[in-house]
């Protein structure tokens, strides 16, 4: 079956599993899977296979692989695993249902800010239908090298982008952030306020994504818009320098190591499902004035 165009209709579960079966190959297992995703949708969308960006993807490990078409309302995947179609199923019912993706917003770390605080979502979803989540790291960040000889190029260019805080590092540690499967190693040499943006923005998509479902988007969409502002206001990104050379290249496009030989330095945990019942904006943060006090001394380096 032609995979370019397939209709996801809740109102014809049995068609559009039979569809799916088809164009994609799936088990009956996989199948039980869709079958409760797709009982979240409000109306009829289409899936579609992009072949040409699947062969682009097939090497890149921290990007995800698929997208929506806000012009037509498609789901397009660029990858045909179970795993994958499952969560862009998920996240294609939220995009229906109205949660905001930022997707077109000018600052490009807002658009990345948002896929995070969508992934929490996500798997808040999949574990009340029941569905697997992995608690594994996908990839370790930042690892340094093995002492295996000289080599060409900078042998550990994460602690040269992570040294120094600019528009470069600002927008890889959003990214990072962004990646709850992704564990990051900072090396001793990492700026204060790099290492502040990552946990900080880590913290804040949790907020924003806590304790939500489907019929939660409005207030998804306004915790989204208070945490931007709130993020513009404490890192102001527009008037950050820009990075040199070395700050240029997309980590997010690379494969990560998983090398655990070298020093130790900082390695900070995956964010977890949150459990507790108020947002943490609403209570006592001692973390969040402490980085209101960094980000405030701007003659710090």
């Amino acid at each position: 079956m032609n995979r370019d165009n397939v209709i996801l209709d809740p109102g014809d579960l049995e068609g559009t599993l039979r569809r799916l079966a088809l164009a994609y190959d799936l088990t009956p297992d996989v199948l039980e899977m869709v079958a409760q995703v797709l009982a979240i949708y409000p109306c009829s969308a289409r899936v579609r296979y992009d072949e040409a960006a699947a062969l682009l993807y097939q090497g890149i490990s921290l990007t995800d692989k698929f997208t929506f078409n806000i012009e037509t309302d498609d789901l397009i995947v660029f990858d045909d695993s179970p795993e994958t179609l499952i969560d862009a199923l998920i996240e294609m019912a939220m995009y229906l249902t109205g949660f905001s993706t930022m997707l077109g917003n000018e600052e490009e770390w807002v658009v990345e800010f948002t896929a995070g605080a969508w992934k929490l979502v996500r798997n808040q979803i999949k574990r009340r239908l029941d569905l697997p989540v992995s608690d594994e790291p996908r990839a370790i960040v930042g690892q340094p090298p093995k002492a295996t000889g000289p080599s060409a190029g900078d042998p550990y260019p994460f602690r040269r982008l992570v040294s120094q805080y600019h528009l470069g590092s600002f927008y890889q540690m959003v990214v990072l952030a962004a990646r709850h499967d992704v564990q990051v190693y900072f090396p001793p040499e990492t700026h204060p306020k790099v290492l502040a943006v990552y946990v900080y923005m880590r913290r804040t998509m949790q907020e924003v994504a806590q304790s939500l479902d489907i019929p939660d988007y409005q207030e998804f969409n306004q915790r989204l818009i208070q945490a931007v502002q709130r993020l513009h206001h404490l890192f102001d990104p527009a008037n950050l320098p820009p990075p040199g050379a070395e700050g240029t290249q997309h980590l997010h496009q690379l494969p990560a190591p998983r090398d655990e030989s070298g020093p130790k330095g900082l390695l900070l945990p995956r964010v977890q499902s949150p459990t507790h019942d108020a947002p943490q904006s609403e209570k006592h943060d001692p973390f969040a004035a402490f980085i209101e006090e960094l980000f405030a001394d701007e003659d710090e380096d």
